[in-house]
């Protein structure tokens, strides 16, 4: 089930700022970075997880056409083409060490949309957008001291798989 406000492009650069800031949660402040040492540390899960909700989302019709992660610290801001004639789905997850959120902002030509992100969520979040002219995805930079990462995918998929409004750059009415 996809569920989607308003700023969901928010959580989206938490999770990229988690996995790029390498940071301990407090419980574990003091102890030592894990990271670093073979083991499992803290961005290593958090890339984990939010690949994990990537997955959770992804059609069996998806065919991948771009992906990436963004430090929350560092934002997005990328312009991606969406030739063809197969619909899209841009899908963004966030993980960060504290409640988090980000606003994912698309953008194509005078359309704008922004959707709240919340980090951490079992399902990334999906977003429709249709074959045409290219578009751009940004996330602002978190606060210094934030940390987490924004993991995202960007995915040709069959129409049948679009559910929902259709472009999620102009929206749709119900």
């Amino acid at each position: 089930m996809r569920t989607r406000s308003g700023l969901t492009l928010v959580a989206a650069l938490t999770l990229a700022t988690l996995a790029a800031g390498c940071t301990q949660p407090p419980a574990e402040a003091g102890r030592g970075d894990t990271a670093g040492k073979g083991g499992k540390g803290d961005a290593e899960t958090a890339m984990q997880r939010a690949t994990r909700a990537l997955n959770a989302v992804e059609a069996d019709s998806a065919s991948r056409e771009d992906s990436g992660t963004a430090p929350l610290a560092d934002g997005l801001n990328r312009t991606f083409t969406a030739d063809g004639d197969r619909p899209y789905t841009f899908d963004i997850a966030c993980q960060a060490a504290a409640p988090h959120t980000v606003v994912l902002t698309l953008v194509r030509g005078d359309a704008e949309s922004a959707w709240e992100v919340g980090c951490g969520d079992r399902e990334a979040d999906q977003f429709n957008v249709p074959a045409g002219a290219p578009f751009t995805a940004t996330v602002a930079p978190a606060k210094p001291g934030t940390d987490g990462l924004a993991v995202w995918r960007l995915n040709t998929v069959a129409p049948g798989d679009v559910t929902d409004c259709p472009d999620d750059i102009t929206g749709c009415e119900s």
